[in-house]
C-alpha cells in the first residue's frame, strides 16, 4: 500500500467519520479511509516519535513504518478500543527498537533515579573521563533492562525518560489517566530497582510511594 502521507485533499463526507467507521470501511477494502486516519495522526505520531528520539529524520522515517504496519495489522485492532491508543503503541514501540541501536541520552539520569529513587539531580561540573565511562557502562545496563520490562510500563518509562515527557503529555499522548501513569512509572521503577540492584550493587534503603 501507498500511504499519502502529507498529502492535504479537501475536506469530504469521508473526513468526518470516526475512526471506528473509518477503520471499518478500510477493512472493507475503502484505501481512502485510512489516508484520513493517516491525515488525522500522522501530526501526533510523528511529535511522539520525535520526542522519544530527537531526530526528525529518525521520526519521519518511523512515522512511515508505524502507518505501514498499523494499516497491515488493521484486522487485529479491537472495534471497541481507541484507534491512537493502538497506534501510539505501534508507535512508541518501534522507537524503542530504534533507541536499542543507540546509546539512550535519558538512561544515565534513570540509573541515578533507580538507585536513590528521587528524580536526578544537577549534572556534575566536573568532567571525569573514568567516570564517563563508568556512567554509559551503567547506561548500557539500564537500557538493556527497560526494554524488557513489560510493554505497559516500557512505554510510560521511555516516554518519561527517554522523551522527557511530563506525566500530563504521557497522559494525553497514552490516553490514560494521569494516576494511571503515576502508578505505572511506580511499579517500572519498583521492578527496575529489583533487576539492577544485583547487577549495580545497589544500595537502596527507601521505598518510593506512588504520587
Amino acid at each position: 500500500m501507498e500511504l499519502s502521507i502529507g498529502a492535504r485533499p479537501s475536506k469530504t463526507d469521508v473526513d468526518t467519520l470516526t475512526d471506528a467507521m473509518l477503520v471499518r470501511r478500510c477493512l472493507r477494502g475503502d484505501t481512502s479511509a485510512f489516508d484520513v486516519l493517516v491525515r488525522r495522526y500522522q501530526r501526533q505520531v510523528y511529535s511522539l516519535l520525535y520526542r522519544m528520539l530527537n531526530s526528525a529524520d529518525d521520526a519521519d522515517d518511523l512515522v512511515q513504518e508505524t502507518f505501514i504496519r498499523a494499516y497491515n495489522a488493521l484486522r487485529s485492532f479491537r472495534q471497541d478500543a481507541s484507534f491512537p491508543t493502538w497506534l501510539y503503541k505501534i508507535a512508541s514501540n518501534l522507537g524503542i527498537d530504534r533507541m536499542r541501536a543507540r546509546r539512550s541520552h535519558g538512561a544515565a539520569s534513570l540509573a541515578e533515579e533507580v538507585e536513590v529513587g528521587r528524580e536526578p539531580a544537577a549534572p556534575d561540573r566536573e568532567f571525569s573521563p573514568e567516570a564517563a565511562a563508568m556512567r554509559g557502562s551503567v547506561s548500557e545496563i539500564v537500557q538493556h533492562a527497560v526494554l524488557h520490562l513489560p510493554e505497559r510500563y516500557r512505554r510510560v518509562i521511555v516516554l518519561r525518560h527517554m522523551a522527557d515527557m511530563t506525566i500530563e503529555e504521557i497522559a494525553s499522548e497514552l490516553n490514560l489517566p494521569t494516576g494511571t501513569v503515576k502508578t505505572h512509572l511506580f511499579r517500572a521503577r519498583e521492578m527496575l530497582r529489583d533487576r539492577l540492584r544485583p547487577i549495580l550493587g545497589m544500595d537502596y534503603h527507601g521505598t518510593e510511594q506512588p504520587a
